[in-house]
């Protein structure tokens, strides 16, 4: 440990407070209420709390939200929930906390800085002493025993505010770049509808009917089977060491939750391939979760990886691009989760996927549509990396900062202007495609929708996020 800062238990800072347990249907109405799963999967509190419960004066004055206070998930089925941590950097007038947390109120004023709190109490650090303090019976917990013993290592209040601006311009690029990539793949989703669902450039040619329902002149009903290579994945054996901790990458079903996949759930080595009935999937492969909780679940690999059974790759082609196969999986989803199959334990079939029909346009138009997708797709794919890069970046600083290893002193954590020049270069981008649409023949409706009005509302919010500072 750094030998300049500063180590105090928690309960020497901090006065611990539990939160409000009422029942059911005093929810839905009524005051602000910071919930359980609102401090579970944020590092500080956003402007406004969407959720309320009807309090009264009393207990908002027991369970309020003031600037400085910490919320500590306290009960959980696991450890790995346990002491999830969010830092109220305002005050929230008559609001309130869940009963499943824990508020820790500041004693005193300028010693720990709200932003540094919101690091350092999720960093690895602190996440190791929960880990190794809490009580495990039915279900992990933190109590007010256990939070006296916990640690927290400061530096001085100064030092703290340059960490805390730095991690927090850190994880405002995260925010944004997370924010660039939903409305993206929504813009993208928007042209395939355009294209492949509303048919609206060729509203002025003919169309055929067909057996589910009037389709463009040229184009034909064929199955998802006849273009595409649908592939069921499989486990190795984990009775046998030697298929586990190589360099082959394999996912679970629990990954197809994420937006992208760019690192696997675990490894598997070339044995373990060749001695099991899972198939290594390459990059831009579509994937679906087939069953369990998350049934119905897509995806799109960015690494070449393998997955578990409980996940089918639909791998793309030359004649049919990744582009064109992940919304136009997306589109047919709902449907085909109706002719989900089995018991206690429903799944999508991967022959019913296969024999699927879908509407298959001629390859000009195809061609076409990715040349305006193609590069939105690109930026997206560009942005999740670059969240992975700065996840990393942001999470191995503050052990780094605390042992020594990296002099607070010597940081420039001014990263404002180049993340306002990062704005500047994607706004241009997005009106050079705007401009581009418009050279696009029939593009006249698709420039009318909102989503990329979307896009450039959500900038003027992002700017905001400076508030704090």
């Amino acid at each position: 440990m750094n030998s300049q800062w500063n180590e105090k238990n928690l309960n020497e800072l901090y006065e611990f407070s539990s939160g409000l347990s009422k029942p059911s249907e005093e929810f839905g109405f009524g005051f602000p209420f910071l919930s359980f799963k609102t401090i579970f999967y944020n590092y500080y509190i956003d402007d406004e709390l969407d959720e309320l419960v009807n309090s009264t004066k009393k207990e908002q004055k027991t369970h309020s939200i003031k600037k400085g206070d910490v919320f500590l998930t306290r009960t959980s089925e696991t450890l790995d929930e346990l002491g999830m941590s969010c830092v109220a950097l305002k005050d929230y007038p008559e609001a309130t906390f869940n009963g499943f947390t824990k508020r820790l109120r500041p004693k005193y004023k300028k010693i720990i800085y709200p932003l540094y709190a919101c690091y350092y109490f999720r960093s690895s650090i602190f996440r190791k002493y929960v880990d190794s303090m809490a009580i495990m019976t039915t279900r992990a917990s933190l109590n007010n025993n256990i939070l006296s013993k916990l640690p927290i290592f400061f530096p001085s209040y100064d030092e703290q505010k340059k960490i805390g601006y730095l991690l927090h311009n850190l994880s405002l690029k995260i925010e944004l770049n997370k924010k660039i990539n939903n409305h993206l793949d929504e813009l993208c989703h928007l042209i395939f509808k355009y294209y492949f669902i509303d048919f609206m450039p060729f509203k002025s040619k003919g169309f055929i009917d067909s057996e589910i329902g009037e389709i463009p002149e040229g184009w034909k009903i064929i199955t998802v089977g006849d273009i595409l290579d649908c592939k069921l994945g499989g486990t190795p054996s984990r009775s046998n060491e030697s298929y586990w901790g190589g360099d082959i990458a394999w996912i679970n079903s629990g990954k197809v939750n994420e937006f992208r996949i760019i690192e696997p759930s675990e490894y598997i080595t070339e044995l373990g391939l060749k001695k099991s009935a899972t198939k290594l999937l390459p990059a831009k492969t579509t994937v679906i979760a087939i069953t369990g909780a998350t049934l119905g679940q897509i995806s799109l690999l960015e690494i070449d990886s393998c997955a578990n059974q409980s996940v089918i790759g639909v791998i793309p082609n030359n004649k049919y691009p990744y582009e064109f196969v992940y919304p136009l999986i997306s589109s047919i989803l709902l449907d085909l989760l109706k002719h989900q199959t089995g018991g206690a334990q429903q799944h999508i079939n991967k022959n019913n996927l296969e024999s699927f029909n879908i509407v298959c346009p001629p390859a000009d138009i195809i061609s076409e549509y990715k040349n305006i997708v193609s590069s939105l797709y690109s930026q997206i794919s560009a942005n999740c990396f670059e969240i992975e890069n700065l996840q990393k970046l942001r999470d191995t600083l503050l052990p780094k900062l605390m042992s020594g290893e990296i002099d607070v002193s010597k940081i420039n954590y001014d990263l404002k202007r180049i993340i306002r020049k990062f704005i500047l270069t994607l706004l241009n981008y997005l009106y050079e495609n705007k401009n581009y649409f418009k050279n696009t023949k029939s593009n006249e409706t698709l420039l009318k929708s909102r989503t990329i009005h979307k896009i450039d509302k959500y900038f003027t919010k992002f700017i905001r996020g400076y508030r704090y500072y």
